[in-house]
């Protein structure tokens, strides 16, 4: 199979289920009942109409409407759609995409009207990362090996507009890679794969236009005339003849992610499931953005309430979420949830852009220090966050409060004179006996609460000294190891 040298590729992952995929529902394969033994369909509604968008009932398709499979199937679970929990699950999709290339749109097109069902997909520019993957073949592998890992059911579609690629996987064509032979496949594929509005699909069937190649005899005035300007602007789209600007999807600063539960859960064993799906999205997602997270908060409430938080830390930022799985499941061992929920949350606010570190061929201390990080995580999610704590900075001149436990643990910008690392927990008075060069340093703050201190620290062999400027008094406030 050829390739594209030049100009844009796309590549089309289409999820057709998604509005019963992206629901809290136990995983079923296409045609079967989930593990409680249901069918279940997802319904959308305008005004009074209620027509069926998805479903895993091997008798029921897609646009029929909702009150007649209700009438032939009583036992049916109904649930209407959830286009929050939707638009998560297709930024999740697109996170994952980055692995494939930067350059995404999402694609989240309702229903054109009665007995219609939403096209919800993720559009990738390819060609950028053809000659990293190997060719067309090898990326398509792998792009079928990404969505095999996920719950969503998908289709693909490659051709080297953005239109033509979703018209190509609505219509299950081979790869189109070439705008040479673009019209020419496209020609023969009947109107609706077009999704143009109904009323001016209906107008073109109506006045016996089968397929595409029927529409592009027009030419684009005649085409306006009838339809309207924007209808042969989307041909032109379609064959790559005009620019079809879209914005670029980018995983915001921040992630949240809500997960809505079909029942209310009160084994805390039974929501790993489900929390090991929310955690391979938040993986997709730091290795989207290329960032490590030392912090995900998790959250286990009902419906909307404020719930029950646990807050995972590690020592070390990873983008590896197993490791926060991890540790929730010895935070969970240790102290389980109070209280069921039917709800789940995760939030993470901070992230680090990862260094570049550079070892030795035979060094071991990087795989020391990760081990000495892992043993500290485990014990702080078994014990609690209190019993565990590091020293670091804290952003105030005076010595004795210049540190506190979890502080900041970055080297300070300004280069600080000399510290000793051992403070003596109240400064002792102390006699100087002879002369004292310096001062090293000297210190003027607090001024705004209610310590202020204004001291000439000097440095001796053995200890640490200043001498208070209000009263002229010297005192011991530190010793040098």
């Amino acid at each position: 199979m050829s390739d594209l040298r030049s100009g844009p590729l796309w590549l089309c992952i289409e999820l057709p289920a998604l509005p019963l995929e992206a629901l809290a529902l136990p995983r079923a394969a296409p045609g079967e009942a989930d593990s409680d033994g249901a069918h279940c369909v997802v319904y959308a509604q305008h005004g009074a109409r209620r027509w069926v968008v998805a479903g895993n009932h091997p008798k029921i398709g897609t646009g029929e409407a909702l009150g007649s499979v209700q009438a032939r199937y009583s036992d049916l679970r109904v649930l209407p759609r959830d286009r929050a929990a939707e638009a998560a699950a297709l930024q999740a999709i697109g996170c994952l995409a980055y692995t494939l290339s930067d350059r995404i749109v999402l694609i989240d097109d309702a229903p054109r009207g009665w007995f219609d069902r939403p096209f919800q997909a993720v559009a990738v520019d390819i060609a950028p990362s053809l000659k990293l993957f190997g060719g067309l073949d090898a990326l398509l592998e792998r792009a079928g090996a990404l969505m095999a890992t996920q719950v969503y059911r998908h289709r693909l579609g490659v051709a080297p507009t953005l239109e033509a690629a979703a018209v190509a996987v609505r219509a299950a064509l081979t790869p189109v890679t070439t705008l040479d032979t673009l019209e020419a496949r496209l020609s023969p594929l009947p109107l609706g794969v077009l999704r143009w509005p109904l009323p001016a699909q209906e107008l073109l069937a109506g006045t016996g236009h089968a397929s595409l190649g029927d529409v592009l005899r027009h030419d684009a005035k005649s085409l306006a005339a009838r339809l309207g300007r924007e209808f042969p602007l989307a041909l032109a789209r379609l064959l790559g003849r005009a620019p079809d600007p879209r914005p670029w999807f980018t995983p915001p600063a921040r992630y949240r992610r809500r997960w809505d539960l079909d029942a209310e859960i009160d084994d805390w064993q039974a929501l790993l499931f489900p929390l090991r799906r929310l955690f391979d999205e938040f993986e997709a997602y730091l290795r989207a953005r290329q960032v490590m997270a030392a912090q995900l908060t998790v959250t286990l409430a009902r419906r909307r309430t404020e719930g029950e938080h646990f807050v995972l830390r590690t020592t070390s930022p990873t983008h590896d979420t197993d490791v926060f799985l991890r540790l929730l499941r010895e935070r969970w061992n240790a102290h389980p949830p109070t209280a069921a929920a039917s709800e789940l949350r995760l939030r993470a606010d901070q992230f680090i852009t990862p260094p570049s570190p550079q070892t030795q061929l035979f060094d071991d201390g990087q795989q020391q220090g990760e081990a000495w990080n892992a043993l500290v995580d485990r014990l702080r999610a078994r014990l609690g966050d209190e019993a565990l704590w590091q020293p670091g900075l804290h952003a105030d001149h005076r010595p004795e409060r210049s540190w506190m436990p979890n502080g900041d643990t970055q080297a300070p910008t300004t280069p600080l004179p000399p510290r000793p690392l051992w403070l003596l927990r109240r400064p002792q008075r102390w006699t100087p006996r002879g002369p004292v060069s310096g001062p090293a340093e000297r210190i003027s703050s607090g001024w705004w609460d209610d310590a202020p201190i204004d001291r000439d620290y000097y440095r001796e062999p053995t200890s640490w000294v200043y001498q208070d400027r209000r009263d002229g008094h010297w005192y011991l406030h530190g010793l040098w190891r």
